[in-house]
């Protein structure tokens, strides 16, 4: 068992919405992660990590939610997660056909929000 920490920082305008799950998958691809679990997190204020399908509508839909509610700060922090856990089974996240790894930003502040990716499983040869 292995346990790989890797942190990195993304360019976030504010109030946006970033799909990691490219990301993510090279890492796997990187660590050469076979089997596990992988959390993705973020402690950057006002940021979630959720798993959705990545869809224009969908985001736009969300969007006009949070915008209503987001004066109730607390609301939102109770309905978006700050990290996702999911599996890693033969070297692929098991998420799904259509679901992506969502970081959404609902500061109006642009600059790097940090997210932290959390490896546990068995892995090969780390990849060059």
């Amino acid at each position: 068992m292995r346990i790989i920490i890797e942190k990195n920082r993304i360019g976030s305008a504010g109030w946006s919405a970033t799909d990691l799950t490219d990301y993510v998958n090279s890492l796997i691809t990187k660590y050469s992660i076979e089997n596990g679990m992988v959390t993705i997190y973020t402690p950057s204020k006002h940021s979630y990590i959720v798993l959705t399908e990545y869809e224009p509508n969908l985001l736009s839909d969300l969007e006009s939610f949070l915008e209503k509610i987001l004066g109730k700060r607390i609301i939102v922090d109770g309905l978006l997660g700050k990290s996702v856990v999911l599996p890693i089974i033969n070297h692929e996240l098991d998420i799904g056909v259509f679901k992506r790894i969502v970081f959404l930003d609902t500061s109006r502040i642009s600059g790097n929000k940090e997210v932290v990716v959390i490896f546990e499983g068995e892995t090969g040869q780390p990849s060059n």
